[in-house]
């Protein structure tokens, strides 16, 4: 079936100085546990006072599926060298001539399967593991999150051999020789929990309980410093705007979603169609949102696990919720949401999005 991509709505859940187009960039490229419960905060910046801030894609979208240890890796690769210079107290200001370490990023992923537990997430949650012949006990314990043996299934960054911190001056060849250095540390050293499909599972330093990571998801993953007086230094207020995000680029393909007062992420009816979950440092987030386009479904299965701790509510996607309405015949691809999602991040954080060098 050929794609036809929908014309795009304005996001219009915020006043922007996005543009509405992907502009060329001549460059290279404590974690606080987030609880479900509503932010009381709203955006109170007046829009005469914010400055011009970008924020720089990077995107592996066009490699296909990619390892999760690989777009873990190029998470701690950015947030380490800009915490780096942080620890030296060179700043730049927030400007269009930012220097590397100081650029807000927005990182672009469709991962290979792998299931991750957050950071707090109970085990109970991998519903698999009651039919293991232990009872799962073993597996559950190389799974804990209190856990830190040779043989824990966990990528933590403390776990694996610091990598030289780089000049200021690094290009994008030396940034990915880092992530390239990093990722194969984490394959050769960490030994993943199996689930019965042969999938990897992971405890992460994210907030939120288990999900799954999969082909046909897009996963963004916002490296914001939140001082900037772009954002609030209020994850309660990220979490809330990365879900407008999502709800305004499903909107754009005529598709009603909503919050839930209990639980982050974002919903159709009853049906999960995208989950949240963010860590930070020093106010620098990482980690982010995956949103269902096509994936198989299979994966969530509640014989596997009980997607992000929700007994009572099922999974979805893009392509199921278009079936059998008149925009079944152009249910759009992964990248034609990644290019909706990027505008309507622009106009909900009031950014410019502007386009950096692809990943490998």
């Amino acid at each position: 079936m050929q794609h036809v991509l929908l014309r795009p709505r304005r996001c219009s859940f915020l006043p922007i100085s996005y543009s509405g187009q992907l502009k060329k960039s001549s460059s290279s490229s404590a974690c606080h546990h987030i609880n479900p419960h509503r932010s009381k905060s709203t955006h109170s910046i007046n829009a005469t006072d914010v400055k011009n801030h970008s924020v720089h894609v990077r995107s592996a979208l066009s490699n296909g599926p990619i390892p999760y240890e690989k777009g873990w890796a190029w998470q701690h690769v950015l947030l380490n060298r800009r915490m780096n210079r942080m620890r030296k107290e060179i700043r730049e200001t927030f400007d269009g001539n930012d220097m590397e370490q100081e650029k807000d990023w927005i990182l672009m992923f469709e991962h290979q399967p792998v299931y991750t537990l957050g950071r707090g997430a109970t085990e109970d949650y991998l519903t698999f593991l009651n039919n293991e012949p232990d009872g799962g006990l073993e597996k559950r314990r190389r799974l804990s999150r209190k856990y830190r043996g040779e043989d824990a299934s966990r990528l933590n960054i403390d776990r694996f051999q610091k990598h030289k911190t780089s000049s200021i001056t690094d290009g994008p060849i030396i940034e990915q020789n880092e992530v390239d250095e990093l990722s194969n540390q984490s394959i050769c050293k960490s030994q993943p929990v199996l689930a019965p499909n042969g999938s990897p599972i992971y405890r992460i330093e994210r907030g939120g309980e288990v999900t799954y990571h999969g082909p046909g998801q897009l996963v963004m993953y916002p490296l914001l410093n939140l001082k900037h007086p772009n954002y609030q230094q209020d994850l309660h207020w990220y979490l809330r705007q990365i879900e407008e995000v999502i709800i305004q680029t499903l909107h754009t393909f005529d598709i009603k979603s909503n919050r839930d007062d209990i639980n982050t992420g974002v919903w159709v009816g009853k049906h999960k169609i995208a989950a949240v979950g963010v860590s930070a440092t020093k106010w620098i987030t990482t980690h982010g949102l995956a949103l269902n386009v096509n994936p198989n479904l299979e994966h969530f299965d509640k014989d596997i696990i009980t997607p992000c701790g929700i007994e009572e509510r099922g999974v979805t996607s893009i392509s199921e919720v278009l079936k059998g309405t008149s925009s079944s015949d152009h249910s759009p691809s992964l990248n034609e949401v990644a290019d909706v999602a990027l505008k309507c991040f622009g106009d909900v954080f009031r950014v410019d999005v502007t386009e950096g060098c692809t990943i490998r």
